[in-house]
Parts: structure tokens; C-alpha cells; sequence
């Protein structure tokens, strides 16, 4: 359920980015400067939303994996977006998958990885604080 709530989130975000950046934009010139705010609200929710389940996680390869499989969907989603939005060439989308899943992939991951593992470290003391008995004072 995590894995999706997080999909649905980023995915849902960025379409509706596009939507409101065709709209406020009605350009048919590459809009550098909204491209960029696209990276950089990638790297900013995967990197806080990382920081939250690292400092919430028991362990810590689940997680990760989670993030994996979300960077995963993102970085394929971009290509398939531009191949439906611009025109069916698959020397294109060939070219996207090759160069742009990567890039995409890699804005989600390295940010989630870093925060999860700063997350769980601020933790990790109240996590691995063993339940021991109390003994009597004397």
C-alpha cells in the first residue's frame, strides 16, 4: 500500500505539473526553467518522503527496495508521457528509455536513499534500545 500511495503521489504530481505548466505556458518552445523546478521537486519529495520512512522503518532493505521500484516507474514513466504527447517514433522512445529512464530514475533514488539513510540513523537509537526489565532500586 505504501509502494502505491507513493506512486500515485509522484506520478499524480507530475502530471499535474504538466497540466499546470502547459497551461501557464502555452509555449511550443522547451521551458528550461519549468524542467528544472520538475528536478528539483523530484529530488526535494523523494529526498523528504525517504527522510519519513527511513526514520520510520524497522528495516532498512525493504524500504529501500520500495524506493527502487518507485524510481523504476517514474524514470519509464517520462519516456512513455513524451511518446504519447509528442508522436509514436520508437527511435525516440528507444532513445528516451536509454538516456532519460536513468536520469528520472536516479533524481527519485539518490535523494530517497540519502534521506532514508539519514532518517533511520536519527532514529536508530530509540529502535535498537533493547526491552530490558527494570530492576528494584535498593
Amino acid at each position: 500500500m505504501k509502494l502505491l500511495v507513493r506512486l500515485a503521489v509522484i506520478l499524480g504530481g507530475s502530471l499535474l505539473f504538466s497540466i499546470v505548466m502547459t497551461n501557464l505556458f502555452p509555449t511550443e518552445d522547451a521551458n528550461i526553467g519549468a524542467g528544472l523546478i520538475y528536478f528539483a521537486l523530484l529530488l526535494a519529495v523523494s529526498g523528504i518522503w525517504g527522510l519519513w520512512d527511513g526514520h520510520h522503518a524497522k528495516a532498512l532493505p525493504p524500504v529501500f527496495v520500495r524506493w527502487a521500484l518507485i524510481a523504476g516507474v517514474v524514470g519509464l514513466s517520462g519516456p512513455f508521457r513524451i511518446w504519447f504527447e509528442e508522436g509514436r517514433d520508437f527511435g525516440v522512445l528507444w532513445s528516451d528509455l536509454w538516456n532519460l529512464t536513468p536520469f528520472l530514475a536516479g533524481l527519485v533514488l539518490a535523494p530517497a536513499a540519502v534521506g532514508i539513510g539519514i532518517g533511520y540513523a536519527l532514529n536508530s537509537g530509540r529502535r535498537l534500545a533493547p526491552s530490558t526489565p527494570h530492576h528494584p532500586s535498593l
